[in-house]
């Protein structure tokens, strides 16, 4: 935290501005309101955590002259797009303004070091403090009441908050391109496929859907609204899942804004909260084994299977856990909880948001966002090692052998016989790892958002790999053969 009282930077003109209906001003608009400025860029984990925060106390000071304001600095270069943050912020619900910062500039203007950074301004227009970090809500509220009842006592206090409006209406063409692919989706995060059936984590309807293999639908696991309600399907409740796995009779649900692990009986489609308390874990601590729903936890993101147990890529505090459901029982596996890339055995390697698993052989794949690789856990061993990346500013899109390949914020991967794929998200693109030659090729897509929006799950089911393409709201199924895509279509009736 650092305490200031120097003028507040102006913000550059020519910017793009998000959720407003014109750019917003700091001798203007901020004047007589105290105002919290959110620097985040989409990719970042610890940026989600402090989204919600934010949420609430806009709710809580709805009514005040306090606002709001995103400052989005990206750190990859597609977050560079207006198009893709906007998607990003339909994705959160983030409703307050949104300044596209691409280059730096007001990061810069504002001297900030790190993703998240809070700054407060004051009803005078001056810097007071800046906040590195993932917000604490009791605290965040107490300063501002601090503020807003030093600009009231000064008299320089506005009577009301800044009046923006969402522009829907105006960017209501430009969603209508990319969602016009749109059907029973929305926003599908993960895919898991067991037997006959395909289980799709319908994340903006905050739901899960169960399918046959050809997309008929069979059930609805969820109300649609966001939660954390247990019981019947109908009435259950989550908020943003994502990984899915079946495990003896149980379909798992890493319910990720929930900060929980979910479980349906999939004779019944009972929900049950397994692990987890739904508030947001610290520090990841001891590796002994806890009883789970004691155990706060990180935004759960990637599951798998491993026999009677159960994987989770913990991506909030960038470690590997594990789960058993017969001893009840959960506690990280993999990973010091250092956000880094450092190649060592279990405990003492480094990982920077793991998000997606899978298996081949000895050896489990991670798909490690934050800096752009694929890792592998020598199940024998247990050393971590490198297949393809570099670091956590180490990003592009480049194809050929282990030293060549860049990748940006890849979110899952799937095995197949001798291959590997690989969800380059911010790429657009799905690439293939072949085991033998240990060479990357792009299998699917051509980065074109029309094509392929940030794919964020995979799915293998006889030799056809299904993608979640997320941000176009769909389902793809790609043949590898060919390299041909085609949409997996869901429908309520009959298979199609």
């Amino acid at each position: 935290m650092r305490t200031q009282t120097v003028r507040c930077p102006e913000f550059p003109a020519g910017l793009t501005w998000l959720n407003t209906p014109r750019p917003l001003t700091v001798a203007g608009d901020l004047r007589g309101r105290v105002s919290v400025l959110d620097f985040w860029t989409y990719c970042c984990i610890n940026c989600m955590h402090v989204l919600p925060v934010l949420k609430r106390i806009e709710a809580r000071f709805a009514s005040q002259p306090v606002a709001v304001i995103g400052v989005h600095s990206a750190k990859f270069i597609s977050e560079r797009d207006p198009l893709n943050i906007r998607r990003a912020m339909e994705r959160y619900g983030v409703a307050h303004p949104v300044v596209v910062d691409p280059d730096h500039d007001i990061w810069q203007r504002f001297s900030v070091k790190a993703w998240p950074t809070l700054v407060l301004v004051d009803a005078e227009g001056y810097v007071r403090e800046t906040l590195p970090g993932e917000a604490d809500e009791a605290s965040l509220a107490t300063r501002i009441e601090k503020l807003v009842k030093e600009a009231r006592d000064k008299g320089v206090l506005a009577v009301a908050p800044i009046s923006t409006t969402p522009a829907r209406a105006a960017e209501s063409s430009e969603s209508s391109e990319l969602g016009a692919h749109a059907s029973l989706l929305r926003f599908p995060g993960r895919l898991h496929a067991h037997g006959d059936r395909l289980f799709v984590s319908d994340s903006g309807h905050n739901r899960i859907v169960i399918t046959d293999l050809h997309g008929g639908v069979q059930d609805v696991v969820g109300r649609g609204d966001e939660g954390a309600q247990d019981g019947e399907a109908s009435q259950a409740t989550f908020r943003n899942p994502q990984g899915l796995a079946v495990v003896g009779g149980s379909l798992y649900v890493a319910d990720t804004g929930n900060h929980l692990l979910r479980a349906v009986d999939l004779e019944t489609l009972q929900v049950a909260t397994v692990a987890g308390t739904a508030s947001l874990g610290g520090e990841p601590g001891s590796h002994d084994p806890r009883e789970p729903l004691s155990v706060p936890l990180r935004s759960p993101w990637g599951l798998l299977p491993m026999g009677t147990h159960l994987l989770v890529a913990m991506a909030g505090s960038h470690q590997i856990w594990v789960y058993d459901p017969d001893k009840r029982v959960m506690a990280p596996w993999a990973g010091s909880g250092e956000e880094e890339h450092i190649d060592a055995p279990l405990r003492e390697a480094a990982f920077a948001q793991p998000s997606g698993l899978a298996v081949a052989g000895r050896y489990l794949l991670v798909a490690d966002s934050e800096v752009s690789s694929v890792r592998a856990i020598d199940l024998e061993d247990g050393a971590v090692r490198t297949i393809v990346g570099r670091g956590l500013f180490d990003f592009g899109d480049a194809e050929g052998a282990p030293d060549e390949v860049l990748l940006q914020h890849p979110l899952d991967v799937a095995a197949d016989t001798n291959v590997l794929y690989v969800a380059d998200t911010y790429n657009n693109k799905v690439k293939a790892i072949s085991f033998g030659t240990m060479q990357t090729r792009t299998i699917f897509g051509d980065g074109d958002p029309a094509t392929m929006h940030e794919p964020g799950g995979l799915a293998v089911v006889e030799g056809v790999v299904l993608i979640a393409d997320t941000n176009n709201h769909r389902i793809l199924k790609g043949d590898p053969e060919t390299g041909r895509l085609s949409e997996f279509t869901i429908t309520q009736g009959s298979p199609s």
